[in-house]
Order: C-alpha cells, then structure tokens, then sequence
C-alpha cells in the first residue's frame, strides 16, 4: 500500500533539484500534489499527469500566491517548503546589497512563512497536519562569505521550532531538514558557473565531508517522506534535522 494515498501535499519549490525529487517521491508514494513554482518551465516537466497533480507558477514571496495555493490544494495534509535562493554576489555583510539581502530573506524565509500561514488554519481546524522546510546547515553553522542564505536559513529553522511549540497540541508536527552539499548547486547560482567550476565544487565538498562525497537528491527526498510520515515519525517535532555526510563533526 503506498504510504500517502488521500494526502494532500503542497509543495513550494517543485520544478527542480530537491524539490522535484521530492515531488516524484510523494507521487509516486500515492500522494496528490499540488506544486509551486515561479518556473513555469520547470512546472511543465509535469504536464497533464492526472487530477493527482497540480501546478501553480507564481512568486512564492507573494501572499496572493500562497493563498491562491491553499485554495487550490483544498485541506493540505502536508506542507513541504524547498524554494531557495543562493545568489553569488551575496557574500559577506559589506558585500550584500540590500537588493540581494531582500530578494534571498524572501524567497528563503518570507515565503516559508506564508506558505505555513496559508494551510495552518485548515490544518488546526482539522487538528493535524506536517510541515517540512529545507533548511541547511548554514542555518546552524554560518557558511562564510553566504551571510544572507545562512542568516535566512536560521530563520527557516526557528519557523519550523515556533510552530512546532505554538501547535504542538492541536496535532500539528514541524520540522527544518539540513542538507549539507548535494549533488547540484541551487538553481540560481548553476547558471553562474562553468562545467569546470562545479566539478571543482564536488571535488571540495567531497574532501570537507566525512563520507566523501555530495549527497543525493533521491537520499534526502527519502528522508524528507519519512520525517512526513505519521506512522514513523508521529513523536518528531520542532528538530533540525542534519543529513550532511557528518561535515559538521569537523
């Protein structure tokens, strides 16, 4: 039996890398989808697949969208936040614009928290409900010269740490996942760097992590669909989860 047939999942940041792989992870678990995104490109990866799933292309960071989404997705089950944005030219405080700093606490964070205010009152009415938003481990540990993203990211993990205590009770669980480096750099800065460049980054992440390599989309979408699933992880609230090969035990 699939873990998650007549559950609705709302997923924010859908039309590539992690949370495309999460995506076909829950449709393919027997979840229906509803999937946000600014790329509409990338949302027509999924085309006219059945009333299992739905896109939306519209900006994240914009209330209307998360409303419009909740209104579409109907009584969600399961919220999981992905949208992020790692642009190169924020790097240390000195050297973030206010634009940059803007643009990455609004997608990264602002975002997270409409999303979660748009599905929590149907989710508290009904009196359960799982929220998963990415978050890093630069969110516990700063990643130099990424002051922004690291700075956004803590906020992602005390979002997820505020609802898990303000809704506890009402049968609401939250939850941040830290990935360390993964296979791809995040799709804003892929387009910034050679072919040269990323294999120097897999190469340098690979010597900074205990186990020696990038981890994979398919293990964190993995983890991501146990940590949503009630009948594994029903005691698992309010914690960061850390899967990042044990680069922070260095």
């Amino acid at each position: 039996m699939r873990r998650f047939a007549g559950k609705t999942v709302l997923i924010v940041g859908a039309a590539s890398g992690l949370g495309a792989t999460i995506a076909e992870a829950f449709y393919g678990d027997g979840a229906r989808l509803v999937l946000v995104d600014r790329d509409a490109q990338g949302l027509a990866r999924y085309g006219d697949r059945d009333p299992r799933c739905t896109t939306l292309c519209g900006d994240a960071a914009d209330p209307a969208t998360a409303d419009e989404a909740a209104r579409i997705a109907g009584p969600v089950d399961i919220l999981v936040h992905t949208a992020g944005i790692d642009p190169l030219s924020a790097t240390d405080v000195p050297g973030t614009s206010l634009t940059d700093w803007q643009s990455v606490l609004a997608v990264n964070l602002t975002s997270a928290f409409l999303a979660a205010r748009a599905v929590l009152p149907g989710m508290t009415e009904r009196r359960r409900g799982t929220l998963l938003f990415t978050g890093s481990v630069a969110g516990l540990r700063p990643t130099p010269r990424e002051a922004a993203y690291s700075i956004s990211k803590a906020g992602v993990i005390q979002l997820a740490r505020a609802i898990a205590l303000d809704h506890a009770r009402e049968g609401i669980r939250a939850n941040a996942l830290c990935p360390g480096f993964l296979q791809s750099v995040m799709a804003d800065r892929r387009g910034m760097l050679s072919e040269g460049e990323l294999e120097d980054r897999s190469r340098a992440a690979a010597a900074l992590v205990p186990l020696g390599r990038e981890g994979r989309y398919d293990e964190i979408a993995a983890l991501a669909l146990t940590l949503c699933d009630d009948a594994v992880s029903s005691y698992v609230t309010g914690q960061a989860i850390v899967a990042d090969g044990g680069m922070l035990l260095g």
